[in-house]
């Protein structure tokens, strides 16, 4: 064995005393970072949660397991990862006045609202929602964008993410073999973790959103599509009821001790759109207003005309808009453009179909502030398609329109509360232009 002499060996402590400051420091330097790019992520008055990130086992017994016995492994998991958080669960603010009203337009949207109204002209509302909302990291992007901007949306959710697969038989679907589900699957489908993950993940990004003033709408259960049109209103009556059974008790249906209580409650929910804008709107309309509903946003409707109401509930129609690179319009939602341009081919294209959607949508806006001014009312989808050509054209859309003089992004109970405050002959002078232009 080689020995040291006094000198080498001198040098050798010096070196790795050395190196170790080098560790510590940039440990220190990582954690801090870590630190800022979630303080500068979160958004603000809203509290960070402390759910706990779960392991889950990919394989029972050497073999891969299926989602039923992934969710019966983790559950166990799921309820110890949580256990420190108390009794209120992640995601809820340690203190209740946190929580903003989620029909109060953000600062910059009633500065907007306020200014537009000095000048004897209404604001021009841009009502953003989406569709399937249940992926944490989709609610970490649109929460970020909200932020920045002063938005408020809506996310529509649908009851089945709510469900571990081996719950599923708790849904009774109208017309429908209990459990059945046109999504093809549960909570497994929400995010890209164990369904039991994607649970926790879920109730803590719908307290979040809402606890920043966002809205929780209704996306009914299982997006059953053209089988609805023969439901009766008692039949949505039993749909919705059980899809706030899914939102409110998602520990107990479950069966699981302890994951994030939710902060919203029955009072919380608002309104709704069917999936595929689906369902014989007469029974449904009945139905949505016997069970408290404001509004629905199921139907299409005609672009440059103000919301009316039907049967009690305001009709926040999508309307169709004229598409850049093609002579037809379309629906101002991002799976109606996606199935216009198909599938894109390569990184070019789908930057192509990003550009023109963009370019849509603000041609959009410009017509109707320059034009009566009615709400512009878009949809899209917690969903990727055309490598993120949609998502990134809204995002752009909404960082460019948000921040004018007199426009309010908002979501659809905001704007179903401020139409309240009008008087039909106010709203019928805005909807035929009947002000002085900017």
């Amino acid at each position: 064995m080689a020995t040291r002499t006094p000198t080498s060996y001198t040098r050798h402590r010096q070196k790795a005393a050395v190196r170790r400051r080098r560790i510590v420091l940039l440990l220190v330097l990582a954690t801090a970072l870590v630190a800022v790019g979630a303080a500068m992520a979160w958004p603000r008055g809203a509290e960070p949660t402390s759910v706990k990130a779960v392991v889950v086992p990919a394989k029972a017994n050497g073999k891969t397991a299926k989602p039923a016995e992934q969710a019966q492994t983790t559950a166990a998991a799921v309820t110890d990862a949580a256990a420190s958080d108390g009794a209120a669960g992640g995601g809820t603010p340690a203190d209740p006045s946190q929580i903003l009203p989620d029909w109060e337009p953000s600062p910059q949207a009633q500065a907007a609202i306020a200014t537009a109204l000095s000048h004897g002209r209404p604001p021009q509302f841009i009502v953003s929602s989406f569709d399937g909302a249940a992926d944490y990291r989709m609610y970490e992007r649109w929460l970020k964008v909200a932020d920045d901007v002063g938005a408020r949306f809506t996310f529509f959710v649908s009851g089945i993410y709510m469900l571990l697969p081996d719950k599923k038989d708790v849904y009774q679907p109208p017309q429908e073999p209990r459990g059945f589900s046109n999504l093809g699957g549960y909570a497994e489908l929400a995010g890209p973790k164990s369904a039991a993950e994607n649970l926790v993940d879920n109730v803590t990004d719908f307290n979040t959103a809402r606890a920043a003033g966002h809205e929780i709408g209704s996306h009914y259960v299982s997006h059953i599509c053209e089988q609805s049109d023969a439901w009766s209103s008692a039949e949505w009556v039993s749909e919705q009821s059980q899809w706030e059974h899914f939102m409110l008790d998602p520990a107990g249906i479950n069966g699981l001790s302890k994951i994030p209580t939710p902060i919203y409650t029955k009072q919380d929910f608002h309104g709704g759109r069917t999936p595929c804008l689906s369902g014989n709107k007469p029974a449904l309309y009945t139905a949505m207003k016997q069970i408290g509903f404001e509004y629905d946003a199921s139907q299409a409707g005609i672009f440059g005309a103000w919301p009316t109401k039907q049967q009690g509930l305001w009709n926040f129609a999508m309307p169709s808009i004229k598409r850049v690179g093609s002579k037809y319009d379309t629906l101002a939602m991002d799976y109606n453009f996606y199935v216009n341009h198909g599938k894109a081919e390569t990184q070019a294209q789908a930057d192509e179909f990003e550009q023109t959607t963009y370019q849509s949508y603000i041609n959009a806006i410009n017509s109707l502030y320059r034009g009566n001014r009615a709400p512009y009312i878009t949809g899209s989808h917690f969903a990727n398609w055309n490598n993120g050509a949609y998502m990134n054209a809204l995002e752009r859309t909404l960082r460019e329109a948000c921040t004018r003089p007199e426009t309010a992004c908002v979501n659809f109970i905001t704007l179903a509360r401020w139409l309240d405050q009008q008087s039909p002959a106010q709203l019928a002078k805005w909807n035929a232009g009947n002000f002085k232009q900017s």
